[in-house]
Formats: C-alpha cells, structure tokens, sequence
C-alpha cells in the first residue's frame, strides 16, 4: 500500500520521445504549448522516452495551492499564474509499456526518474510511520487530502477503480423536518410533495 496527496490541480499526462514533448489533459487535448514549465520539467529528466501521469497546479509563495478556478485558467490559455507539474505514475518507459506492471516497480521506476519536488508528495510502509498525521498533514497544507493506493495493482486507464481510493473529510448537516405537506390527489395522493419550504426565517411570537 502507498498513500499520495490528492492535489486540487489539472490530470496531466505527459510524453517525450527524444526533444519532442506533449502534455496532454486527462480528455487528451494537447495544452502544450500553454505550459512551457511543464515542457522544461519533462526535457530536464534523465530519459529521453516516457509516459507520465500527474497533475499541474498553481501554488503561492508559501507552497500552498492557490484555487482551483487559477489553476484550470492558467491550463486553458499560456499566459496567468504558472503550475507545477508533479507526477505520481509511470505508464511507459525507453520502449516498454508498464500498464500491466505491479503499483511497486512503476513506484520505485519513478523515484528513480522523477526528482522528489516534481513527484507527488507520499508515504508507504517503508517510511517511519506516520500515516496517522499524513491525512492530517494534508489537509493543514491546503490540500484535498489522500489516494490510497494498492502496490500490487496494474494501472486502470481512465479510472481510478478500486485499487486507488480517495480519502478526504465528508462534511454534513443534521437537519430538522418541521413540517410535512402531503399530496390530495393524483399519482402522489398521499405521499409527501415536492413543494419546496420557504427559507426566509419567521418571526417567533413572543
């Protein structure tokens, strides 16, 4: 099992083969030429033919996310706020195709290619455990907050599926039912309308 940071940003897969780079979104359009910094990240990595997988997001002076609504701008024209790219799978390597390899060797392949301010921010077992305070961490850093990840699973192309599972804080509301209408006639007599509540407060008497 290993567990990423869900960031806010833009899916972004991105191929080089040799000079040539394309950044493409998760729908496969080609943004690459809005994200140069993007385009330099790919051509500064120590192989000239992959496929990687990741996101692009805005971040302020502090390292936190900036919101969404600049990150999905600056990914629809060239000119604004500049994104980071970071990458969390590998999908091809100098030839070879891992969409079938286990979640550990295409880990442990993007370690060794990707440099750690560009991949993904993570934890697995082999780290000193603090998988208590990892959720937490990212939360307090501004992010969504974590994908749970099984090593042994091949990659799910389009999907997250069960292999990869988002956890983030569920808010809810209890509520309190007042009042009740109830239909006269037709194919609802009987049963609750839909007519909606006012919401403007009333005067309690006093």
């Amino acid at each position: 099992m290993s567990v990423d940071v869900k960031l806010d940003g833009i899916r972004i897969q991105v191929h080089r083969d040799g000079d040539d780079v394309l950044v493409a979104t998760r729908t496969l359009e080609d943004i690459t030429a809005r994200l140069p910094e993007v385009v330099a990240v790919a051509r500064a990595l120590p192989s000239s033919k992959f496929v990687l997988d990741g996101e692009a997001i805005a971040l302020d002076e502090a390292g936190r996310p900036r919101p969404f609504q600049e990150t999905a701008s600056r990914t629809a024209q060239q000119a604004g706020v500049a994104v980071t790219p970071y990458f969390f799978d590998v999908l091809h390597h100098d030839g070879a195709d891992l969409l079938d390899a286990p979640g550990a060797e295409r880990l442990a392949l993007l370690d060794r290619l990707v440099p750690a301010e560009h991949r993904v921010p993570g934890w697995s077992p082999a780290i000193p455990p603090r998988r208590r305070c990892f959720l937490q961490d990212a939360l307090d850093s501004g992010h969504e907050g974590v994908v749970v990840k099984s090593l042994a699973a091949s990659y799910d192309a389009g999907r997250r599926g069960a292999a990869w599972v988002k956890v983030k804080p569920v808010h809810t509301l209890d509520l309190v039912v007042l009042a009740v209408e109830w239909a006269a006639a037709g194919a609802r007599a009987g049963s609750p309308t839909s007519t909606s509540v006012p919401a403007t407060p009333r005067q309690a008497p006093s």
